[in-house]
C-alpha cells in the first residue's frame, strides 16, 4: 500500500482567510485575525481593509468582506427621502387606453393585405403572405416549419 504525500503547507497559503474585523473589537478599532500561513509575516494595521479596489469581486476576500456597509448610511437615506418623488416622464404624459371591443380586437390581428382576413403571424401579415420565420437555407424564400428550414430543406 502506497501513501500520499501532501504538498508543503505554504502551498496553501492562497487558500487562506483574509484579516476580518472583529464586531466585539470594532470599539477598541482592533483587529483579529484568522490563523493561516498566508498572513504571519505581514504586518496589518486597524485600517486595513481585505478588500480592496483592485480585487476581483468573484474572490472570497471581496465577497466575505464585512468593512463596507451593504446600505448607505442613515444620513444619505434620509436625503433620498427628503427629494420630491419625481415620475418618469413617459409614463406623466401616459393616459390609459380604453380596452378594445371583440370586433376591435379581431381587426387588430388581421392579416394587412387587402380582402385577407387571416390572422397575423409576424409584421402584420399571415403565413400566406409571408408573415413567420423564412428558411434559414441561402437563397430559399419558402417560411421555416421546424428548426429555421422549410419542408424541403428541413
Amino acid at each position: 500500500m502506497s501513501s500520499i504525500t501532501l504538498p508543503p503547507l505554504h502551498a496553501w497559503a492562497n487558500y487562506a482567510l483574509p484579516a476580518r474585523a472583529n464586531p466585539m473589537a470594532a470599539a477598541k478599532n482592533l483587529m483579529v485575525f484568522h490563523p493561516s500561513p498566508a498572513i504571519h509575516h505581514h504586518h496589518y494595521h486597524h485600517h486595513h481593509t481585505p478588500s480592496t479596489p483592485t480585487t476581483p469581486k468573484l474572490s472570497l476576500s471581496f465577497i466575505l468582506d464585512d468593512s463596507r456597509p451593504l446600505t448607505p448610511p442613515a444620513a444619505a437615506r434620509a436625503r433620498e427621502s427628503r427629494l420630491p418623488p419625481t415620475q418618469h416622464p413617459v409614463t406623466k404624459e401616459r393616459k390609459r387606453k380604453r380596452k378594445m371591443t371583440p370586433a376591435e380586437k379581431r381587426a387588430a390581428r388581421s392579416c394587412c393585405v387587402e380582402g385577407c382576413t387571416n390572422y397575423t403571424i409576424d409584421r402584420g401579415l399571415c403565413f400566406r403572405h409571408g408573415g413567420g420565420k423564412s428558411c434559414s437555407m441561402p437563397g430559399c424564400t419558402a417560411s421555416a416549419k421546424h428548426r429555421g428550414l422549410c419542408w424541403k430543406h428541413g
